[in-house]
């Protein structure tokens, strides 16, 4: 599990979203991490993650090891799970609706595996 989150998975986001309609307005910084450590930040300009940033989250998507082996072998629909209360995003709600249409599209999961 070393490798979620990293610079090349990162990369791999930002080229699973390249092609992407554009969504106007559906951006935001959003941090990635599991347990209580964001491993990395991503900025969503229009429905596309642009890259890592530096600048910090306003928010946070902190998954549980299993939460992530499920998410990225299509198992886990994190829109479903934060309905039920299983997946906890915290932070500013514009940017985490931008995340979760991204992150629960499958064509993009399938991508970064």
């Amino acid at each position: 599990m070393a490798d979620e989150f990293s610079d090349d998975f990162v990369a791999a986001l930002v080229a699973a979203t390249a092609d992407r309609e554009p969504v106007p307005g559906s951006s935001g910084i959003v941090g990635l991490g599991i347990g209580k450590k964001v491993r990395a930040t991503v900025e969503i300009v229009d429905g596309r993650v642009v890259g890592p940033t530096e600048e910090e989250s306003v928010t946070q998507f902190l998954f549980t090891g299993k939460q992530v082996e499920a998410w990225l072998a299509g198992e886990f629909n994190l829109s479903q799970a934060y309905m039920r209360g299983d997946f906890k995003p915290v932070g500013h709600t514009g940017p985490m609706t931008a995340a979760l249409e991204i992150f629960d599209d499958p064509t993009v999961v399938s991508a970064l595996t």
